[in-house]
């Protein structure tokens, strides 16, 4: 038995050697050996059977032996050792899986926030490079904890499934051939060709000519009366101040526009779904920027966000847009289709604070003040706000 519990270890090792070795390499300093066992992933499922079957046959001849010597007349068996008994087994059964299952929790033993805000964020340039030898979770991580340390990189997202990495730089500060090297030393390969994002390949049509087409047949039919009709801004810093303690997520959208009911769906999805896990407040403020925006279709459109908990304002002439605009750009003019973040011990006080992250899905065609590097647009937003919120 001890030969067949030597042979479940090493094939359940052999199942995760592909994710195990980046963790491995980080802890030794040689990452360049991370990516060295990448050709065993296409073999994982035929390892993790030959453990299972191994480990099964063990228990069975355990189970087997114990009923034999029950049965048995003859003068007692021999004392078995260590290695041949149960609580061995059970050890090796408990060693086994966490081997074989490894890949589910290597994510833990890195350093999860991959995000970094840059200084110059107007300069930013975004790439997406093919890279090949990635087959889990550990390698994406392992991929972005090294690129994340690189100076003027303030982005950076792999992606096993796709085989690429998405990466946002000071190009001032450094250049594509330094970031292709930094993933090479990992091990993993950057193929030939990369692609240089716009604002309009992140999301295709995303209100790409700074015009957002009319959606009001996608409103709820239902209203919702706990919608307050904005009179002064005051009003919105004071429900601001009173979530002290709280993460305070506040949103500016537009209560027709096809893109802002998008942006309320993503919110439903990521913000809304640990909103009590993460301790966040939620303020949305819907504003007129459309020629359909108006009170009733502000109702309609509140009616989306059915905890009472959520503060929900209708800001019929834009003045809290006016505010945020200015704040974020001193060249800025009516903000909406706004998503911010703010710590918890911040403030309102003299002037609006400024978020510790956003996202955005203004056109920069029409809207010249905004960040590029803030822009996210339909499935992508709702990535970026799922990857903000994961990291409070």
């Amino acid at each position: 038995m001890k030969s067949q519990l030597v042979l479940s270890v090493l094939t359940a090792l052999s199942a995760s050697m592909c994710c195990i070795t980046p963790v491995l390499a980080l802890a030794a300093g040689t990452s360049s050996l991370a990516a060295s066992f990448h050709w065993i992933e296409p073999f994982r499922p035929y390892f993790v059977s030959s453990s299972i079957l191994v480990l099964g046959f063990a228990w069975f001849q355990s189970f087997r032996t114990s009923k034999k010597d029950v049965d048995c007349n003859c003068e007692t068996p021999k004392e078995k050792s260590f290695f041949q008994s149960r609580t061995f087994l059970s050890i090796v059964t408990i060693v086994s899986f966490l081997l074989i299952t490894f890949p589910s929790y290597s994510k833990f033993f890195f350093n999860n926030s991959v995000y970094q805000t840059g200084q110059q964020q107007s300069k930013n340039k975004k790439i997406e490079l093919n890279v090949s030898g990635m087959t889990c979770t550990s390698c994406e991580l392992h991929i972005e904890s090294e690129v994340k340390k690189l100076q003027g990189v303030s982005f950076v997202k792999a992606s096993y499934e796709k085989g690429s990495t998405t990466v946002e730089f000071d190009e001032q500060k450094i250049k594509t051939d330094r970031i292709i090297q930094a993933i090479n030393q990992t091990g993993y390969k950057v193929e030939q060709g990369k692609k240089e994002l716009t604002l309009q390949d992140q999301a295709g049509n995303c209100c790409a000519n700074g015009t957002c087409k009319n959606h009001t047949g996608n409103l709820p039919t239902e209203v919702n009366r706990n919608l307050k009709l904005l009179s002064s801004v005051s009003e919105i810093q004071k429900t601001f101040n009173q979530q002290n303690g709280k993460t305070k997520f506040v949103a500016i959208l537009s209560s027709t526009c096809g893109w802002c009911l998008q942006g309320a769906e993503s919110i439903q999805k990521t913000v809304l779904e640990k909103i009590n896990d993460k301790n966040i407040s939620l303020i949305i403020v819907w504003t007129n920027m459309l020629k359909t925006d108006d009170q009733n279709s502000a109702y309609k459109a509140a009616s989306l966000f059915k905890d009472p908990n959520i503060v929900q304002y209708f800001d019929s002439e834009n003045k809290f847009g006016d505010i945020v605009a200015k704040r974020l750009n001193p060249q800025g003019k009516k903000a909406w289709d706004i998503y911010m973040f703010f710590d918890k011990e911040t403030l309102w006080s003299k002037d609006f604070p400024r978020p510790f992250d956003y996202v955005h899905q203004l056109s920069s065609e029409a809207h010249p003040w905004v960040d590029k590097t803030k822009y996210f647009c339909g499935s992508e937003l709702t990535k970026r706000l799922d990857e903000i919120v994961t990291t409070l």
